[in-house]
């Protein structure tokens, strides 16, 4: 409270910045590891609450998938870390600053959780298929396996959605 409208004009602008620089990082980690595995990377699209590396293959094997799922909620825990000690730490000096960089903090623990979830498309998807995959040898096998995980995600968080209409909220 009591900051002046430009400061919170410039805060509003770096949060939304930040936001979109967090997702592009998050991405661009899951494009380097896919290329570095030799996956083949063609664009990665960006939009207000996610967004896609777009791979060309698929992981030679169940160890390069883990990784290359893996490393987006892993870049999202680091800035996450980063921005909420720079938040914390710039909080009594600067305010809005501080507090916006809180807010980038907490969002970005929030992308790397929601990620972490075990439906396709999100990293823990993935994360759940390299790892069927390794204990059952099987891609094909894997890839039922996490597809039936994804199912039952979607059907708790569509019964979750109509219990919040349901409750009025």
């Amino acid at each position: 409270p009591g900051g002046s409208d430009a400061a919170y004009l410039l805060g509003g602008l770096l949060a939304g910045a930040a936001l979109l620089a967090s997702i592009f990082i998050h991405e661009a980690a899951h494009a380097l590891v896919a290329r570095r595995h030799g996956v083949a990377v063609s664009s990665i699209t960006l939009w207000l609450l996610g967004g896609v590396a777009h791979l060309e293959d698929e992981a030679p094997n169940p160890r390069a998938e883990a990784q290359i799922a893996g490393v987006g909620p892993l870049s999202s825990f680091i800035l996450a870390a980063g921005s909420l000690g720079v938040g914390w730490a710039l909080f009594g000096i600067a305010p809005v600053l501080g507090a916006t960089l809180l807010w980038v903090g907490g969002l970005n623990v929030v992308l790397a959780l929601f990620n972490l979830l075990p439906g396709a498309p999100l990293d823990g998807g993935r994360l759940l298929h390299a790892w069927l995959w390794r204990r059952h040898g099987s891609r094909a096998r894997a890839t039922s396996g996490a597809s039936r995980a994804g199912r039952v995600l979607g059907l708790i968080v569509a019964g979750l959605g109509l219990v919040e209409v349901f409750a009025g909220n």
